[in-house]
């Protein structure tokens, strides 16, 4: 079996309405490039979806278009000015920044790093003349593009929204990423494994990896229904492949009777609100949830969902 490795935006499975606005602006750029003696970067990018739908991959394709090196830092590792200006610096002409989750810089370093982006410029404080930084792209992914700042959100020249993966597109990529690592895998468990990735790749990755695993410990090397389904009940992933601290949460609102704030929820469940609000949405897309002002409660479909999990 040949391995086949994602190289281009051509072999991209999905997102076709993202990777068609990438691909313009690449060819726009190349285009423009001839024209100018290759003197601008390649512009300003903010990439929005949901967590796990290939922001991350677009990003090293994207570096791979353009024949240049990436830097990736979470935001959330970025506390103060003094840290975004030392990234700017470290930069070389043509290089890309990325910043993942970029609505979690505060507003602060927020305005710095729009400045930057408009000047081209460092103002470091004192009477130090400013620092001026090569030409380079900065591309930030977020879950929420409106957790931004709207200056923030102005600076980027191009906007690619990611969305779910169809049943269709999961199968796809799953049948991709196991010739990718040369697994063999039957038709069958490929269509399990997309009907509980719930449109995300990250998540069809991880399930793929886990069939395996079963697989393997049973001294087999082709991935069959049977490993599916044992690494489901190995793993406690339900029939939509919510987790078990997911599942938790639903029990939750179902025993409440009524809806659940978000304090007592993440009291309960001893996480975070931002991680319960990060899950809630796929509990919210396929319509196992409402929230109000109350809080949380069960549709029909999830108190339907909620009645078919094991005790």
């Amino acid at each position: 079996m040949t391995e086949t490795i994602i190289t281009s935006l051509t072999h991209v499975v999905g997102q076709t309405r993202a990777v068609t606005v990438l691909r313009t602006a690449l060819d726009a750029y190349w285009h423009d490039r001839s024209k100018n003696n290759g003197k601008e970067s390649f512009p300003h990018l903010l990439m929005c979806g949901p967590g796990g739908t290939g922001k991350t991959l677009l990003t090293e394709l994207i570096a791979k278009e353009l024949c240049t090196e990436c830097h990736v830092e979470l935001a959330q590792n970025i506390g103060n000015i003094g840290q975004m200006q030392g990234l700017l610096m470290m930069l070389e002409p043509e290089h890309i920044l990325l910043i993942d989750e970029i609505h979690e810089l505060s507003e602060t370093i927020q305005v710095s790093l729009y400045r930057a982006l408009e000047e081209r410029k460092l103002f470091l404080g004192g009477n130090r003349k400013p620092v001026t930084l090569p030409p380079f792209t900065l591309i930030g992914a977020t879950t929420d593009e409106y957790l931004l700042t709207t200056s923030m959100r102005d600076r980027f020249k191009i906007l690619l929204r990611l969305q779910h993966y169809s049943q269709d597109e999961m199968s796809l990529l799953i049948e991709q990423r196991a010739k990718r690592l040369r697994w063999d895998i039957d038709a069958a468990s490929i269509v399990q494994l997309a009907a509980r990735s719930r449109g995300v790749p990250r998540l069809a990755v991880r399930l793929l990896e886990s069939a395996k695993r079963v697989a393997s410990s049973k001294g087999l090397d082709r991935i069959e229904p049977m490993h599916v389904e044992e690494m489901l009940v190995i793993e406690g992933f339900d029939s939509l492949g919510f987790d078990p601290v997911e599942q938790r949460y639903l029990k939750l609102l179902k025993e409440s009777q009524g809806p659940v704030r978000l304090n007592v929820l993440a009291t309960h469940l001893g996480l975070p609100k931002q991680t319960i609000e990060m899950f809630e949405r796929d509990f919210i897309r396929l319509g196992l949830i409402t929230k109000g002002d109350k809080g949380r409660a069960l549709t029909p479909k999830g108190i339907e969902h909620v009645g078919g999990l094991h005790a």
